[in-house]
């Protein structure tokens, strides 16, 4: 049986977690629990994703303690009115549309009617409320401050990815006359566009280097070339590549194949659509060299 590490997400939930019950126990709150599981929801794969996560729980936990708060001043437990509350939860939260925060919404409307035990509403809401927030609060402070995720290493990952993957599909389409796998290539680009993303919605990145600069610059050319290609897939298989074509191909790939040119109309639109493709992969390859690890 293979042995699976554990991540670092998964310490950093465990010292959230331990952060929010000494926290909670060193001010004497009684509900650790609901600061702990906020600290669990809160803590994502990167800040930026906890921060979110935390905001929507945060929203949520507001609205479904106000309405819990009102209709528990009215009368907890009632079976009519935790109905009523539930649909009018669910409702606010889709008129300001905060629909990820509905499920939590709903749930501390629910602790609030059916939880307090003789406790005063007003308290227990606030209760509620502030313990979300620390459980939010340190969690993304650890997931900021603590071994925050090494997203950069994961886009030259994927950048080198997805320019082989480029480099592979033409030279099967042209040195070994294979179809072209251009469902594989867009995942490919989707990935590093996603990591892209992921990377600059960070709080930490305070502005766009260069060597950013050049890695959108390489998704927008893989981008690019998968347009030219798929143009190139429509066209009919009959067309011939012309010498121009045939001798970067040969140059780039280092491979031979025969070659016979028919010239034709849309012929001259395949090669352009070609020449393009090439012109991209002279260019990613240039721009590899240039990427620091």
């Amino acid at each position: 049986m293979k042995t699976k590490r554990i991540g670092m997400r998964n310490i950093k939930t465990a010292l959230s977690v331990a952060l929010c019950v000494a926290l909670s126990q060193f001010l004497n709150r009684q509900d650790i629990f609901y600061a702990a599981i906020a600290a669990v929801m809160a803590m994502q794969s990167s800040v930026s994703d906890s921060f979110k996560a935390g905001k929507n729980r945060m929203l949520g936990t507001m609205v479904g303690a106000l309405i819990g708060l009102i209709f528990a001043l009215i009368h907890p437990e009632n079976v009519l009115l935790c109905g009523i509350g539930v649909v009018l939860v669910i409702y606010i939260c889709d008129l300001l549309d905060w629909n990820k925060s509905i499920t939590i919404s709903c749930t501390v409307f629910l602790v609030i009617m059916l939880n307090l035990k003789g406790r005063s509403p007003v308290s227990y809401s606030m209760s509620r409320i502030i313990d979300t927030f620390i459980g939010i609060a340190i969690a993304v402070l650890v997931n900021y401050f603590i071994s925050p995720p090494k997203h950069l290493d994961k886009i030259y990952t994927e950048c080198i990815l997805a320019i082989d993957k480029v480099f592979d599909i033409v030279r099967d389409k042209f040195c070994n006359n294979n179809e072209l796998d251009l469902k594989t290539l867009e995942k490919e680009i989707s990935i590093l566009e996603e990591a892209l993303n992921i990377y600059l919605s960070e709080f930490r990145i305070k502005q766009i280097d260069a060597q950013i600069n050049k890695l959108n610059e390489i998704l927008d050319i893989c981008k690019n070339i998968h347009m030219h290609l798929k143009i190139i897939q429509s066209l009919e298989n009959d067309h011939s590549l012309d010498y121009e074509n045939y001798l970067s191909i040969k140059e780039l790939f280092r491979c031979d194949f025969d070659h016979e040119e028919k010239n034709s109309e849309a012929g001259a639109v395949y090669n352009y659509h070609v020449n393009k493709t090439l012109k991209g992969l002279y260019m990613l390859k240039d721009l590899n060299k240039d990427i620091m690890y």
